[in-house]
């Protein structure tokens, strides 16, 4: 939307009502959140979910790895 006015508001450069057609595009542009964007807000650290499935799959890697590791044969 705030590109068609912008396309609008060159292609009426040359008339007069110009600074209406300005007012116009600020105010169809959303203003930025900055508060979006503070460190304090993003997810991370304790607060992020862990991927379950990747945590059961590491732990059965290492299980597998442990029982191939072991000497059977020495406990019969």
């Amino acid at each position: 939307m705030a590109k068609q006015l912008e396309s609008q508001t060159k292609k009426s450069e040359g008339s007069l009502n110009n600074a209406a057609n300005l007012s116009a595009l600020k105010d169809a542009t959303k203003p930025r959140n900055h508060a979006a964007f503070n460190p304090l807000l993003k997810k991370g650290g304790v607060h992020e979910k862990d991927n379950i499935e990747a945590v059961r799959k590491k732990k059965r890697r290492e299980t597998k790895k442990i029982l191939r590791q072991k000497d059977w044969l020495s406990e019969i």
